[in-house]
């Protein structure tokens, strides 16, 4: 029986979408690929096959990124709509017995070649690891999808059937038309904060393609209440955390990204509820310069949360909204293509929060577990995702930079750190 696509016609792809595919084709290295993955840890017993094809078939019109295909014949991009080979696109893997076989099968999986020809995407089901435990792993483009989009792939699949809330989802209901001076602001706010500067893949210090992929668990309550001690996000702590643990490997091992400021990279999410579900991204990669240099990781984190007051402005995201979306698209494209200028690429941080209790078929799922992607340019990536009582953060660090596979443990070093001052440090620029 064929699977039906979505009747919903997708816009056409935007700068982001096409920056990925070009990605994608110019990798230098398979890993340098721009390929994402979450991976759904559940407890009970792995489930039957076809049963499982048959239960994202009967939701696949509700999910138009898993029924597209990004095509650009004909000098015209555009998202055609495709039906899936369920028996292609789920299938299922055995993984051997042994310390950390689960995560270097998802390496495997990850650099392996998506359907040709067909939605950039598949769903494997993987047991044999562990007594009682299997996993879902959805892997994809990210042309076709972002972070937040797989973020609602698993919440349709495995979540509510009536999901009144979207964790995907940015906006709750219509975004309000910005004020012409905030689109002048940031405007300029973006454009100041891509200038160049020199910190990664130098001729003296090339990056190579290759890449470390990384997991470090924390408890969802450590990264919560050590933000809320310091009247900060959970992305404050996360971004602090990061820089802490760049200045910290780079102080022995690459003396110029210790400096101060320290740039780094932010999705900011810009997905309404109407839009989720839809393939493409629906973000804009946003640049922060963060406190470098030497300091204690509390004082760090007060310094972040100063820096990112600009981000939390409702009025910057309905700005970005409106570029991407209403403006000309000269000023959205030119914005792109300043921000993913190869001398102004530096380590991103982003994090998303799965609001939705998840299962599959009384299952549940007790992690979920992001892996994100670092294409050619980057040095670093990393992506925490909040779910439940444990909390994941996962790295992609290029090869070719000295002693950086530590930065993980730097990271949540820093985290703990963080959480031990909290009762005796000052909410902001503590010391």
């Amino acid at each position: 029986m064929p699977v039906l696509t979505s009747v919903i016609a997708p816009p056409a792809p935007n700068p982001v979408d096409l920056l990925f595919h070009a990605a994608g084709q110019l990798a230098s290295h398979p890993e340098a690929v721009p390929n994402v993955a979450v991976v759904a840890h559940l407890t009970g017993t792995a489930p039957d096959l076809p049963e499982l094809r048959a239960s994202i078939g009967r939701r696949l019109h509700l999910l138009p990124c898993l029924t597209h295909v990004l095509t650009t014949d004909d000098d015209c991009p555009r998202w055609s709509p495709h039906a899936p080979d369920l028996e292609e696109h789920v299938f299922a893997h055995l993984v051997p017995a042994g310390p950390d076989r689960l995560d270097e099968t998802v390496r495997e999986l990850l650099r392996g070649p998506l359907p040709a020809g067909a939605p950039a995407w598949r769903l494997v089901l993987l047991s044999g690891h562990a007594p009682g435990k299997y996993c879902l792993a959805l892997f994809s483009h990210h042309e076709v999808q972002d972070a937040a989009n797989l973020v609602t792939v698993l919440e349709t699949l495995l979540g509510p059937e009536d999901i009144a809330d979207p964790s995907a989802a940015a906006f709750p209901g219509p975004v309000p038309s910005p004020e012409p001076r905030w689109f002048l602001d940031t405007t300029a706010f973006i454009w100041r904060n891509t200038r160049p500067h020199g910190l990664w893949n130098t001729a003296r210090r090339p990056l190579s393609g290759r890449r470390h992929i990384l997991w470090t668990e924390v408890p969802s309550r450590l990264i919560e209440e050590t933000g809320r001690a310091y009247d900060a996000t959970a992305n404050d702590v996360h971004m602090a955390a990061l820089a802490h643990a760049i200045t910290r490997w780079a102080g022995e091992h690459h003396p110029e990204a210790a400096s101060d400021p320290l740039p780094l990279m932010l999705p900011v999410n810009l997905r309404t509820r109407a839009e989720t579900g839809l393939p493409g991204n629906r973000f804009f990669l946003a640049r922060l310069d963060l406190p470098g240099g030497s300091m204690t990781a509390a004082r760090r984190l007060g310094r972040t949360s100063a820096a990112t007051a600009v981000l939390k402005d409702p009025a910057y995201k309905q700005t970005l909204h409106r570029i991407t979306q209403r403006e000309p698209k000269q000023t959205y494209h030119q914005l792109v293509a300043r921000t993913a200028a190869p001398d102004r690429l530096t380590a991103v941080a982003s994090i998303f929060r799965v609001r939705q209790p998840l299962a599959y078929l009384g299952d549940p799922v007790e992690r979920v577990v992001p892996v994100i992607c670092c294409p050619d340019g980057f040095p670093l990536t990393s992506a925490l995702f909040l779910y439940a009582e444990t909390s994941t953060v996962c790295f992609q660090i290029d090869r070719a930079l000295p002693g950086a596979e530590t930065i993980p443990l730097l990271w949540r070093r820093a985290v703990d750190d963080m959480a031990t001052c909290a009762d005796t440090t000052p909410k902001a620029g503590g010391r």
